[in-house]
């Protein structure tokens, strides 16, 4: 893989080379104002947002690689061969090739301030993080990289000049040097992002932002050669593009190359075992760009797809429904949820983790406003040069549909209701790449990054193109899987790109089998529409089994065709499905389906006749998947890995993963039979709410629904016999237990200590919170908090919380940190009391120690309102680490506020304070040691149990309990057995029994149920000893004996 697709090895070389006589290395512009038809104007945004993220952050441990240099450097080659560098050179910078003064790209300014400042509304894992980390390198001052030491260099070669009249090249006239450039940054800044992962310095340069001579890199790294003052490519000659990535990172150097060299016989013949070869170089030699590089125009196109869609009963769920999103929020438990929590399921991989920076940054791009004229050419025209433009940038292939209202999600990110906005769509599918994938197991630790790379191509290609369609006066939106608001699968279909596979929703094309990622634009431009085609795959897919037998969760269904939301699809089980993607040890994520199947081109249908005989003749399909295993197609070859297995726990270095790697060789010799399997759907009927707030699920009502579901036949008779649908959505109806705000003022009282304070954006009346109250605040899907309300419950126009930055706590707080500013709108929970303020007590002491003072606060707003008697004693370490003095200070009972400060030496004399009154209640909450601190003192001065009340505003340390298995009986009679390793609630769900869950430390009491026998051993941190003799806390409470019994009103 390290070599490259050209015959570089071949060259002869030279030891030094002079670099004083090279022409003079000049900036690339993305303006052309005056040609609003080019398309190099719609590169512009996307090469600035990569000139703007080419440095970054360093991560702070260095990874565990290689310590040969040849072997990284090899390394490096491969990653950068993977991302479709067409050649890679390596060098030691020489001291010349720094530019005394280095090209700015002017466009990135303008960029930087929209990544500063733009909220994006999406429910991908990690993006927040992925934004927060973007804004804080943004925000580092300018560094000098001239202490970098050597440079990995990358070539990317241009196709053909368009046609002088050739269809649909209206838009790419002299755009070869700016799609090189544009594409040679997009691998050259994931290359420096992943340097930077693995602890060491790099910065991406291209022709538009670079510090140093791109040529004279190119030509001490052995790409280029000065022949008669042109820097020459003994392959491609002059038609280039150059980007680079300096490092700290020493490397081997490769040498430079001797001049004037012709290319070696086996590329001039086709006869080596190199990829390119002077015929195949070029794709688009000998066809028209609108065309593509695949014969699509061989295949059979037809009126319809070739599995049935009920258009007028397809069900529109929320983009709340995507299994991903159902992790992130817990729905499928805590154990999913973590492994999805930050994108970890990505970021635990290096290689993967490279592409997200981009992909993240890209975000921002997706939709806009478009330019005040239009410019318009018929629908043939534009069709045309939209694929051509798509084709030339590096497409894999396209379709152009009609959007109907029905591939429209029901409800936005926010729980919005869509309005279907554009009549067309052009999808896009990216080739996830064939000769990784032959080294691959499909679930080791390159799945993930082969899903990124092609999910930031499109990203990247499909945004451009979007941006283009908006510059000649059309509204166009992009639709990733970072942020999407249409599905993609049957537009897919109905643009002729594949069929249904026996995989489930993903479509299958007949030249790069299912081994795709998919992005859509949609559009109100005008265009001719593409149908869809049929080549024979759901007879073959009927007689196959085999990505059934070889996916490693089981998720995949060995039974035909069924009826799900409206399409005749064979569905998978998507929650057993994602779980074993983000969770899986062995690997990151998996694509094992994809790596197996007879369709994937390193298997069989790699040869023409084969593919040709599966496309028309349906009865060779049995035989043919058993040819296919027979020859061992979907095997791992071992020559073709070319990555590092390395893994990040717990956010440190990355190192060779300890668990074994997946290295799965194929399951010939299993018989999976439908009936043996158990699988589970979730259609629109099981389909969470649209807001972002938790939803468990249930499994058994999933399992229930895949036994519920009817083959097409029966669909079309129920419907012709007037039978409503079977899935449709409905979303709850009532108040949202979810509130938006806005965050109307940041304040930072200490390092470690912020205020916020949160309003209605149309600035009216916040539902009324009372003394004592919190709310749950949304910081990211997997980021539920409580946070007790510190300001004045006579103010109903804001809620005012404190957060302290727990840089070693579970990662909420820090995020939250990052990533709250002014003016950003987040999802809160309307407030809940369970530390309730006694108002008619004859005095109220009220104890807060460090951030526990926040609910004290209101609690002294209240009972000064009311004129009741109260001290607040706050105790604090230093001054320095206290939040709210200057607040304390200037409230209207000030005089009421005792501050007990270590360093000072005014400790609080507990014993004194806590001195009992009849009819007094005392309320504390702060760290553990200071709570228990309190609770004692004034149970020894005689406050009643009764007139105690303490608040956790953190899970304490859990003793070291030891669970027991146990049983849970319901009001039917039913009996839920709950495993030691399984928590109350979790076996509840599991069973198909509803319970609410949130924190799941037993802290916010979400999931409180009434108790009616049984003995309990309390663990939450909610319930009052009076209140346990009736209730207990689901996720974390259980039988207090091994076997025991305890009945449950529910």
């Amino acid at each position: 893989m390290h070599l490259g697709p050209y015959p570089l090895e071949k060259l002869r070389r030279q030891e030094t080379v002079n670099l004083s006589d090279l022409p003079p290395h000049s900036g690339l512009s993305f303006r052309r104002p005056a040609d609003p038809r080019s398309i190099v104007n719609a590169m512009q945004d996307y090469q600035a947002m990569l000139d703007a993220t080419r440095d970054g952050m360093v991560k702070r441990e260095f990874a565990e690689i290689p310590d040969d240099l040849t072997e990284r450097t090899n390394h490096m080659k491969a990653f950068g061969y993977y991302c479709d560098a067409s050649m890679m050179g390596s060098c030691e910078i020489p001291t010349q090739a720094w530019l005394d003064t280095p090209i700015a790209n002017p466009d990135v300014d303008r960029l930087a301030d929209k990544l500063r400042t733009m909220q994006p509304t999406s429910l991908a894992a990690g993006i927040d993080v992925i934004m927060a980390g973007l804004r804080e390198s943004m925000a580092l001052p300018p560094q000098d990289c001239r202490h970098h030491t050597h440079a990995l260099v990358l070539l990317y070669d241009f196709p053909r000049d368009p046609g002088q009249g050739e269809a649909g090249t209206d838009w790419i006239k002299d755009a070869l040097p700016h799609r090189a450039c544009l594409r040679g940054m997009e691998t050259a800044v994931t290359l420096a992002s992943y340097i930077r992962t693995l602890g060491h310095e790099a910065r991406a340069h291209s022709m538009a932002a670079s510090d140093l001579h791109l040529g004279m890199l190119a030509a001490q790294s052995g790409l280029v050669a000065s022949e008669n003052g042109v820097l020459t490519n003994p392959f491609t000659g002059d038609r280039y593009g150059l980007a680079a990535v300096t490092t700290t990172l020493p490397i081997a150097p490769d040498q430079p190359i001797i001049p004037f060299q012709k290319p070696p016989r086996s590329y001039q013949t086709g006869l080596g075992d190199h990829a390119k070869s002077a015929r195949t170089r070029d794709p688009y030699a000998n066809r028209d760009f609108s065309k593509g590089p695949h014969p699509f125009e061989t295949l059979k196109r037809v009126a319809e797809p070739t599995t049935y869609i009920d258009r007028p009963n397809v069900a529109r769920v929320p983009k709340r429904a995507n299994m991903f999103a159902r992790a992130l929020f817990g729905d499928m438990g805590k154990p999913v949820q973590d492994a999805t929590k930050n994108g970890n399921y990505v970021r635990k991989s290096a290689s993967a983790y490279a592409f997200r920076p981009s992909l993240g940054a890209f975000v921002l791009l997706q939709d806009g406003d478009a330019a005040p004229t239009q410019i318009s050419d018929s629908p043939k025209d534009n069709a045309a040069n939209i694929k051509a433009a798509l084709y030339f940038l590096g497409v894999d292939a396209v379709g152009l549909s009609a959007c109907p209202d029905w591939t429209y999600y029901s409800h936005d990110a926010t729980g919005e209701p869509i309005t279907p906005y554009h009549d067309n769509a052009i999808s896009m599918i990216i080739d996830q790449g064939h000769e990784t994938m032959e080294g691959a197991s499909g679930d080791d630790w390159i799945a993930c990054a082969q899903s990124m790379r092609a999910y930031l191509r499109f990203s990247l290609l499909g945004g451009v193109l979007a941006q283009h369609l908006r510059n000649l006066g059309y509204t166009a939106r992009v639709h990733s899987v970072m942020d999407d608001e249409v599905l993609h699968p049957p537009l897919l279909l109905l643009s002729g790109l594949g069929e249904v596979s026996r995989i489930g929703e993903v479509i299958l094309n007949p030249f790069l089998g299912p081994r795709l990622k998919s992005g859509v634009v949609t559009t109100n431009m005008p265009m001719t529409h593409d149908k869809p085609i049929d080549f024979g795959l759901q007879k073959f897919c009927e007689a196959c089994n085999k990505c059934a037998r070889e996916c490693p969760s089981g998720a995949i269904t060995a039974g035909p065709k069924r009826m799900f939301n409206g399409y005749e699809i064979w569905k998978s089980d998507s929650q057993k499905c994602t779980t074993y993607r983000v969770s899986q040890k062995n690997g990151a994520m998996c694509g094992r389906c994809m790596k197996t199947c007879p369709w994937n081109l390193e298997g069989l249908f790699a040869e023409a006749p084969f593919r040709k005989l599966a496309m028309t003749v349906p009865q060779a399909a049995k035989a043919l998947a058993a040819l296919d295993d027979k020859l061992g197609n979907g095997a791992i070859n071992p020559v073709k890995k070319w990555w590092w297995d390395l893994e990040m726990e717990d956010d440190g270095a990355y190192r060779p993963s300890r668990h074994p790697v997946n290295m799965r060789s194929l399951q010939m010799d299993l018989k999976l039979r439908f009936a043996d399997q158990t699988l589970a759907v979730y259609p629109a009927t099981l389909a969470p709410p649209p807001y972002p707030w938790p939803a468990p699920m249930d499994r058994e009502a999933g399992i229930a629904a895949y036994a519920a579901m009817i083959p097409a036949a029966e669909h079309r008779k129920r419907r012709m016999d007037g039978i409503a649908p079977e899935h449709v959505y409905r979303p709850v109806q009532g108040d949202a237990p979810v509130i938006q705000v806005v965050i109307s003022s940041v304040t930072k009282m200490t390092d470690t200590v912020t205020k916020y304070e949160f309003s209605l954006p149309d600035g009216g009346d916040l539902p009324p919170a009372t003394a004592g109250a919190h709310i749950d605040v949304l910081i990211a899907p997997e980021f539920f908090r409580q946070y007790s309300l510190s300001g004045d419950p006579a103010d109903p126009t804001k809620y005012q919380i404190a957060a302290l930055r727990e840089d070693k706590g579970r990662g909420g707080s820090k995020l939250m940190h990052r990533i709250f500013s002014q003016g950003r709108r987040v999802y809160i929970s309307r407030p809940i009391n369970h530390f309730p303020l006694i108002e008619g007590a004859s005095k109220t002491l009220l104890m807060g120690g460090g951030i526990g003072v926040t609910p004290m606060i209101a609690m002294a707003h209240r009972l000064h309102r009311i004129g009741a008697d109260f001290a607040l004693h706050y105790s604090i370490h230093s001054r320095a680490e206290a939040g709210f003095l200057d607040d304390l200070a200037a409230v209207p009972w000030a005089k009421n506020v005792h501050l007990h400060v270590t360093n000072d030496g005014t400790r609080a004399d507990l014993a004194a304070i806590t001195e009992y009154t009849p009819g007094a209640h005392i309320y504390t909450c702060g760290p553990d040691d200071y709570m228990s601190a309190v609770l004692g003192a004034a149970t020894a001065n005689g406050f009643p149990e009764g007139d105690r009340h303490l608040e956790y505003f953190a899970a304490p340390e859990q003793p070291e309990y030891e669970n027991y298995p146990f049983e849970l009986e319901l009001l039917d009679g039913r009996k839920i057995s709950v495993a030691a390793d399984q928590s109350a609630s979790e076996a509840l769900l599991a069973a198909g029994v509803h319970v609410d869950v949130k924190c799941a430390d037993g802290l916010c009491g979400v999931c409180k149920c009434g108790t009616i026998s049984g003995n309990v051993d309390h663990r939450d941190y909610v319930l009052s000893k009076g209140q346990q003799k009736a209730a207990m806390i689901l996720c974390q409470s259980r039988a207090a004996q091994a076997g025991d019994t305890i009945k449950i009103a529910l």
